[in-house]
């Protein structure tokens, strides 16, 4: 990664200079190795965070995307630590079907290779149930 100061006329030349394609390239090469949650992943666990926030139990969450592991954090408050940790773990990128886990103070609870098992079971975990 190049640093380049902007408010020297000489520094501006060099910026008029500079391959871009090699830096694109560098980055294409660079997301090959990380995980990222698909479309229809994201749209389920935002549904299932919206059905909480609603409720009142979650407030916060944070995205998290690493080499072989992308991470969506459920927060109860904005400063504490994670309640509950939605991990895609994938070790091939994205042509293996991934694992997904849900953790809860880096214990596992759940774990499955489809999304819409751990987040019905997860759903299952969160109600509330009244016996007559």
């Amino acid at each position: 990664m190049t640093i380049i100061k902007l408010n020297e006329k000489e520094n501006f030349n060099k910026v008029k200079k500079l391959n871009l394609s090699n830096s694109s390239s560098f980055i294409n090469k660079n997301n090959k190795n990380f995980i990222f949650f698909s479309k229809y992943e994201l749209t389920s666990i935002l549904n299932l965070y919206s059905k909480q926030v609603s409720k009142g139990f979650w407030k916060d969450y944070a995205l998290d995307s690493k080499a072989n592991i992308a991470i969506f954090s459920i927060y109860k408050h904005s400063h504490d630590k994670p309640i509950y940790q939605i991990i895609k773990k994938s070790f091939k990128g994205f042509r293996n079907m991934p694992d997904f886990f849900i953790t809860k103070d880096s214990e596992i609870i759940n774990k499955s290779t489809e999304i819409s098992t751990i987040l019905s079971k997860f759903e299952k975990k969160l109600s509330i149930r009244k016996y007559l």
